[in-house]
């Protein structure tokens, strides 16, 4: 049995390089989620065939098979039926992170050289640290952003919606409790520890699971919170565990006097009024009404386009059935292999990465394909405005969320030091395509307007960021809400004012 896994051994590794590459971004592509599955199906194997040779501690090896198991079925029907979950995410993530090693160090007490050395070469595959520590970031800012109870989100329960197929287990609380202990982040720590249910069994123990020590942290973290009493309740039931008791006992003396200098809070806390809109608590706009256009292009006399107005000035309006179903999964395809961490325009640095701008994204080239063609020529009807190559626009950008994954609020518009202000201009309008709908979260919000676009597949939202004396209009800062359940697709397009003279004419500033 040993020999047939290890003749596979140069394929999987070639698969696995293909698609787990070296500057892999886990918590937010699309694509390595199908890389994780890959390696976790791979590991299954591996574990499957160490168990039936191994007699020592049969229990739990099989143990760990059948709950592996039984996550890779539910990921495999999950990525089928094109649904992410954020729960189902972290959960095997934070397995290749954390459970499989523990599985390698428990390999090396009972299993002979050659097995160690070939369950050794899988690990360059599995997440780093910094893809686990970015996965949890990614639970903290759903609950913080969506003011959801932590302890319905850990059974699978999101925003009253029941998710029954998968919930936190005690290791995956675990590891989202000392995340926050560790990021100070008290108040939604001590929610994780709570949300812990001590269901230990052999699995655990052989995952080097320490009930005690995490005791012992939910002490500190409820001591930081200023509650002493409950703190000394919990270390006293950590000591009657009787495991490492001399320092248990050491650090319950220095609490009762006292001694232990309480670190200070971080409040995890999202702009407010973004975290409202976010959450759909914003009040419909007064005032307008829909309609349809016919006055931008001929061709809208016979086909015009459904406008629904969401505010005056500055304008934003989403235009609905404005592209077709051939034309979004041939965008999709074509993004898919491209897509990369999205980046924001740093005036001194060009491009870079930032933490709150984690969507994948990929150009495509203004006549790259057919349906790439067809958008460009919409976004000119539907604006107005003149959409050529470089000068005029930027090529269409396709965008891809997972759950957690969001674009913090900001402003389109660079300024007048924008290094290519003088031939291009300044943006002067955004056209936002959704080519999906998202089961739950994704919104596009204006927190200074109190506006909130829900992702309709087909629509698309329209603003500008400039005002008619071609200054920024300061109040069209947007967000993207991060994913909450399912993906969210769309595509950008950002059009320039240096060549709409005649579309744009400019009023003299008072």
């Amino acid at each position: 049995m040993a020999k047939k896994i290890w003749n596979r051994k140069p394929k999987m590794h070639l698969q696995l390089h293909e698609r787990c590459e070296a500057n892999k971004d886990y918590a937010y592509s699309i694509a390595q989620k199908v890389a994780l599955l890959d390696l976790k199906k791979y590991l299954v194997e591996d574990l499957s065939v160490y168990a039936r040779e191994l007699q020592q501690n049969l229990y739990a090896v099989e143990f760990g098979v059948t709950q592996i198991e039984k996550i890779v079925h539910q990921l495999e029907e999950q990525h089928k039926g094109g649904e992410f979950n954020a729960i189902r995410h972290f959960t095997l993530l934070r397995h290749l992170h954390s459970d499989w090693p523990q599985w390698l160090r428990f390999m090396r007490q009972t299993v002979a050289s050659a097995w160690q050395i070939h369950a050794q070469e899988l690990r360059p595959y599995l997440p780093t640290k910094d893809d686990f520590d970015e996965a949890c970031k990614v639970i903290y800012i759903l609950i913080d952003v969506y003011g959801l109870s932590v302890e319905d989100f850990s059974r699978g329960l999101i925003n009253g919606k029941q998710y029954t197929s998968k919930s936190f287990d005690l290791m995956d609380c675990s590891s989202l409790a000392r995340h926050g202990f560790e990021q100070r982040y008290f108040d939604l720590a001590e929610a994780w520890f709570e949300a812990i249910r001590a269901d230990h069994d052999e699995l655990h123990r052989v995952m080097g699971y320490d009930w005690a020590h995490v005791l012992q942290l939910y002490a500190r973290n409820l001591y930081n919170l200023g509650k002493k009493e409950l703190a000394l309740e919990v270390l006293q039931k950590a000591s009657s565990l009787g495991t490492d008791n001399q320092t248990i006992l050491r650090q319950l003396k220095v609490m009762e006097r006292g001694e232990i200098v309480p670190m200070e809070l971080v409040k995890e806390g999202q702009i407010f009024s973004y975290a409202q809109g976010c959450r759909g608590l914003f009040d419909p706009p007064k005032g307008l009404s829909c309609h349809y256009d016919f006055h931008t292009h001929p061709l809208l006399r016979l086909a015009p386009l459904k406008v629904e107005p969401l505010h005056r000035e500055p304008y934003i309006a989403m235009y609905h059935d404005v592209i077709y179903e051939s034309e979004i999964e041939e965008l999709k395809r074509d993004a898919m292999p491209e897509l990369k961490r999205s980046t924001v325009h740093d005036l001194s640095k060009e491009e870079v990465l930032d933490h709150g701008r984690t969507s994948m994204s990929a150009f495509q080239d203004y006549d790259q394909s057919k349906a790439v063609i067809a958008v460009n020529r919409r976004v000119k009807y539907m604006t107005g405005f003149e959409v050529l190559p470089f000068g005029s626009s930027d090529d269409l950008l396709v965008l891809n969320y997972v759950p957690g994954a969001q674009y913090l609020p900001h402003r389109d518009f660079f300024g007048p030091t924008y290094e290519h202000y003088i031939e291009r201009g300044d943006r002067i309008a955004t056209a936002l395509f959704y080519l999906n709908d998202v089961e739950q979260g994704g919104n596009t919000v204006f927190p200074d307007l109190g506006i909130s676009c829900t992702p309709r597949k087909g629509s698309a939202v329209v603003f500008h960021n400039m005002n008619s004396t071609y200054q920024g209009e300061m109040r069209s800062k947007h967000g993207g809400c991060p994913v909450l359940v399912g993906s969210k697709w769309a595509a950008t397009k950002w059009i320039y004012g240096a060549e709409q003279m005649f579309q744009w004419p400019c009023v003299k500033p008072k």
